[in-house]
């Protein structure tokens, strides 16, 4: 018999005749399609959907999953088609494998640069666990035979599997195939690291190992002497990947791992679980704080054990793993072990419940449609999915899931969106807790709550979970609407009259027509609030409807509007109030002076002074190039000069050139206020280029001016800031 018949052989094993049958029929179908085909490794390639239906069958996976993993390839890489698929398989089958398909499209070139491939396999996984089940078992034997790839794929498919796929098989309960994914991908992702892991532990295993063997029969005698009869007492290696992570937590003391080789004792229910574990208790002295009850208290991915460490026989510290048959099986294959398969919300024949361990998963429908940015959702993931979870409870003993940090508004959301609306308070453990308090794993949380009480902004400061925030934004920015409808609508008017166009109002029905015609807003409410949020510049707003001549030629008017108090410091080009400040200048007293326009001197900047024919100074930065031209033709009329007094405000402009983005001119705002500068006035243009804004502010002087550049500079997608 050849290598595909008993590969074959050991896939059907576990299934009935009529599964078998259909094991084969798929097998032959995907034979003779990938016909002739090799793998870079220069093997048949039908060993790889063999290898990888094998690895599906030993998760007790069902026979059309499967069926699923062995033409899990055919639609790419053979002349097969949907057609093909369906007609020989069914429809079931058939989208199992397109599902497949579509996440094979993935290729890591760093996580960030794929959200949205990745917001495609998250959706293809809430619709049907079974597709990343066999994209897991696809990933796990290409990890096998990395070695006939060139190095560059070799590490882009090992950093995919270490930080996408891995992590997804662990919350999909499938634990230890977890971490045989890590650590075939940790050789190829950090190979110093991990060839000084092996060299340790083929150095300390081999001991470790023969320890535990001695004392094995011991432990089976002592369980025995309690009416325990273990099921099966078996050693358990560390894997490579976990054992590095745990190394890099305690700085790579060797000596803080203590369960480098752990015993695992599986028994036949839960209360012989326990019993055990006082066996090992009575025969060594336990470890403080080294005792997890994982039965009582599951994972967030269902994993259930009770885990010990103990000063074992010649003070040797040894961990211990407890559980049942079942519990093991479901390490082993997780959610393939709970199988469920839901139609209109019911399970079908023969499907086991999960018991509600794997409903994260629909929460990705739900989030779907709250967000649609594709980062936004990546970033959502990694925080709802992938991080290290804690559970708590409710008064009446409900378990809710929830990411490591969050405080009781996340808990109040996750109980429901009214009861998250008017949270007021909380009590974590029957005490009265700040909304702001990290929740810890076992807390006891209550929500008080007020109806007259509403979301607060402050509360997007530490929330964590996606729904909350999602939440919170959305009642801020409904109740914010009205108000900034307001704010819209003022400065749309203002920004016709400069174009001496009347108002909004004012404005024809044609008018308007073309705004919407070349805008993404449907209705006046919705345009005038994203003026009044800032997502668009009022300029860019109105500029359809009126004649392009007109804003060109009011737009080369300059917008300064000086204010009529400072008429009498117009002279020096600074404005003081009552009080008029001035330049002193070298040698001579009642000469008046003014700030010359080509380069608007402030205060910090090195000046002089060029006496003009009407006997007055202009006074220009001593860099200027009309300064340095008057001063090679006349050098006599080049004076010397200085600040007299630097208490008052200067007008100044600035250029800044940025690729237009929604809400850049609110955060260009927004940026000039913090630092307390007052904005006279800002204009927008915006064209393919990016946009343009001219602002004239007040500055006090040179030091200012330049720290208020460097904040601008900073502002996402600002290109240039300059003088004007």
């Amino acid at each position: 018999m050849d290598k595909c018949q008993e590969i074959l052989k050991q896939i059907q094993k576990p299934y009935k005749p009529t599964d078998k049958k259909l094991i084969a029929d798929a097998f032959l179908f995907a034979k003779n399609a990938h016909g002739g085909q090799k793998r870079e490794s220069g093997e048949d390639y039908i060993v790889h959907p063999l290898s990888t239906a094998l690895t599906l069958s030993e998760m007790r996976t069902d026979a059309k999953t499967v069926a699923a993993g062995l033409l899990h390839d055919v639609l790419d890489d053979t002349e097969a088609t949907r057609d093909h698929l369906e007609t020989k398989f069914g429809e079931e089958i058939t989208v199992l494998v397109e599902g497949v398909s579509k996440l094979g499209k993935i290729k890591y070139r760093g996580v960030a640069r794929h959200a949205e491939n990745l917001r495609k396999m998250l959706l293809a996984m809430a619709q049907d666990f079974r597709v990343v089940l066999i994209k897991l078992a696809d990933r796990y034997h290409n990890l096998q035979t990395l070695d006939a790839l060139p190095a560059a794929k070799q590490k882009r498919i090992a950093l995919e599997s270490l930080e996408i796929y891995a992590p997804l098989a662990f919350r999909f309960g499938v634990s230890e195939f977890s971490k045989k994914i890590e650590d075939l991908a940790f050789k190829y992702c950090y190979p110093q690291e991990y060839n000084m892991i092996l060299e340790k532990v083929q150095e300390q295993y081999p001991e470790r190992e023969k320890y535990l063997g001695e004392i094995k029969p011991y432990v089976q005698s002592e369980l025995r002497k309690e009416s325990i009869r273990p099921i099966e007492i078996q050693t358990r290696a560390k894997h490579y990947w976990s054992l590095y992570e745990k190394l890099k937590k305690s700085s790579m003391n060797w000596d803080a791992i203590y369960d480098l080789v752990a015993m695992r004792i599986v028994v036949k229910d839960i209360e012989d679980c326990y019993a055990a574990l006082g066996v090992i208790h009575k025969l060594w002295k336990p470890l403080p704080g080294r005792i997890k009850d994982y039965i009582a208290l599951p994972k967030p991915n269902g994993y259930q054990s009770l885990h010990t460490t103990v000063f074992c026989r010649d003070g040797q510290i040894t961990e211990f793993q407890i559980r049942t048959q079942d519990m093991h099986e479901a390490a082993e294959n997780g959610i393939a072990a709970h199988w469920l398969y839901a139609e209109s919300d019911k399970p079908k024949q023969g499907a086991k419940s999960t018991g509600g361990k794997f409903d994260w998963v629909s929460q990705l429908r739900d989030w779907q449609k709250e967000i649609s940015d594709s980062a936004e959702f990546l970033d959502t993931l990694k925080l709802d999915v992938f991080s290290d979870r804690i559970f708590v409870f409710t008064p009446r003993g409900d378990v809710i899931d929830l990411p490591e940090g969050a405080t009781p508004v996340d808990f109040a959301y996750a109980i429901h969106g009214s009861v998250g609306d008017t949270c007021s308070g909380a009590k974590v453990n029957k005490e009265i807790a700040p909304l702001d308090q990290a929740l810890r794993n076992g807390d006891m949380v209550e929500i008080i709550k007020d109806p007259n009480r509403k979301p607060s902004r402050d509360w997007l400061m530490f929330v964590k979970t996606n729904t909350a925030k999602v939440r919170v934004r959305a009642y801020l920015k409904e109740t914010r609407r009205e108000e900034k409808i307001q704010e819209g609508k003022m400065l749309l008017d203002k920004e016709l009259l400069k174009l001496d166009h009347g108002t909004w109002d004012s404005l024809e029905s044609k008018q308007k027509e073309k705004i919407f015609q070349n805008l993404p807003y449907k209705d006046e409410g919705s345009l005038i609030a994203a003026v009044g949020e800032g997502d668009i510049s009022p300029y860019r707003a109105i500029k359809y409807a009126i004649d392009e001549k007109r804003i060109l030629a009011r737009r080369a008017i300059p917008s300064i509007e000086f204010p009529a108090e400072s008429a009498s410091a117009r002279e020096g080009g600074r404005r003081t109030g009552q009080k008029q400040t001035g330049i002193k200048i070298a040698n001579a007293s009642g000469i008046k002076t003014r700030v010359a326009l080509c380069c608007s001197p402030i205060p910090g900047e090195k000046i002089q002074g060029y006496i003009t024919k009407n006997a007055y100074a202009a006074i220009h930065k001593i860099q200027c190039s009309n300064i340095i031209r008057l001063n090679s033709k006349n050098p006599t009329r080049v004076i010397s000069a200085s600040w007299q007094d630097q208490s008052g405000t200067n007008f100044v402009k600035i250029k800044i050139a940025a690729f237009d983005r929604v809400g850049l001119l609110q955060e260009i705002s927004s940026s000039i206020s913090n630092m307390g500068v007052n904005i006279l006035s800002i204009s927008a243009e915006g064209d393919n280029a990016g946009a343009k804004f001219l602002a004239t502010m007040e500055i006090f002087d040179i030091d200012q001016l330049r720290v208020l550049m460097r904040n601008l500079e900073k502002i996402k997608s600002v290109k240039e800031v300059r003088r004007a």
